[in-house]
């Protein structure tokens, strides 16, 4: 018998590990007050604009994932409830530690928003993935009242509404996707991991994807050069403005590493596979953890040299090992986090209310 594992594809493990990388990346980059200290034309700023460009996948990555999988899948309330309890542990212990170590003041309020972070908005990514979730089951519904063509159809002109038309310049907004930060964007990247799950048929060749999603930010970098050599304040605002979640190069990346995953085989012992399982399951945590409102500041980064060590040639290899070393000590944290869980059996309260909001949403529907 296969494996949970196996069945899912280790590959998309993988690819949610390489995402988590990749946003820790990206705030090592826009939260730590590098961006902001880049010397223009210098190596360092086309290496960082690289970097940064290559990193625009990251959220769109974790959202296909999820729509991915769950456009088959069985709405369960116990997967938002467990995801809020470990959403305000991290919220709560890390800003009652730092008041305890004197990082920052005391103040009630802070620490009671801690515990409804979906309403306050505390961490972004996880709001809006709420609502994806809770909408989930609806999207599905329309999702499957059509054919492939019309899938197809709908997947372009959402593609052109709310990608190609705010490519064009930073004036034109499209249908204000909010730069990808919003569920508007959330559901165009569900919708197209759907039709990829329910109409692809993976030929199992990578390269060609693979080469896409490297050839996007290559592009985008040499755009920018262009940009700086012309001395063009409208081309610079162009190329600048691709640089965001919905561009077309991070779309195109985007789906491109979706395809890649898709249609890797990745081999490996058992061993390696039950490390690669774990690791992803800790992916959130090591969002929720290091990218805290009061852990991922300019203060926080530049105290592990972030800033600090940009004149020295080895910063770009300092930097991707700092973002290994994060993601691992975050790793470490969740595990001990999982284990607290178990012992007070919080997994089963999840499970207790989830199996309630069950009921209730199922006599609702039935009347």
């Amino acid at each position: 018998m296969e494996t949970k594992a196996k069945e899912r594809n280790i590959g998309f493990e993988v690819m949610r590990i390489v995402s988590m990388l990749l946003i820790i990346l990206l705030h090592s980059i826009d939260h730590s007050g590098v961006y902001e200290n880049l010397a223009a034309g210098s190596a360092l700023y086309y290496i960082e604009h690289f970097f940064y460009a290559a990193v625009q996948v990251c959220v769109n990555s974790f959202v296909l994932i999820s729509g991915y999988f769950l456009v088959t899948s069985e709405f369960k309330p116990k997967k938002l409830i467990s995801l809020w309890f470990e959403v305000v542990f991290y919220s709560a212990a890390i800003k009652i530690i730092l008041m305890l170590l004197g990082e920052i003041e005391f103040s009630v309020t802070s620490l009671a928003s801690c515990f409804v972070p979906i309403l306050t908005g505390r961490y972004w990514f996880i709001t809006i993935y709420f609502g994806m979730y809770l909408l989930s089951p609806f999207f599905n519904i329309a999702i499957n009242a059509m054919n492939k063509k019309q899938h197809r159809l709908l997947i372009i002109i959402l593609f052109v509404l709310f990608s190609c038309m705010v490519s064009i310049h930073p004036s034109l907004k499209g249908m204000s996707s909010n730069g990808g930060w919003g569920l508007a964007w959330f559901t165009v990247l569900y919708f197209t991991a759907a039709y990829f799950r329910l109409h692809y048929e993976p030929s199992g060749k990578t390269f060609p994807a693979l080469a896409a999603f490297f050839v996007c930010p290559v592009l985008m970098i040499a755009a920018l050069w262009v940009s700086n050599f012309s001395g063009s304040t409208m081309l610079k605002a162009i190329v600048e403005n691709w640089f965001r979640y919905d561009s077309v190069f991070a779309v195109i990346a985007s789906v491109a590493l979706l395809i890649v995953f898709v249609n890797s085989k990745i081999k490996c012992g058992k061993g390696m596979k039950k490390i690669l399982v774990s690791l992803s399951a800790s992916t959130f945590a090591v969002y929720l953890i290091h990218a805290h409102a009061n852990i991922c500041t300019p203060e926080m980064w530049q105290r592990i040299g972030m800033v600090k060590f940009m004149s020295n040639w080895w910063y770009p290899l300092y930097q991707l090992a700092v973002v290994i070393m994060i993601f691992a000590a975050c790793v470490i944290i969740d595990k001990a986090r999982i284990a607290l869980f178990k012992l007070i059996k919080l997994d089963k309260l999840a499970e207790t209310m989830g199996n309630g909001i069950s009921r209730l949403i199922g006599r609702f529907t039935a009347q």
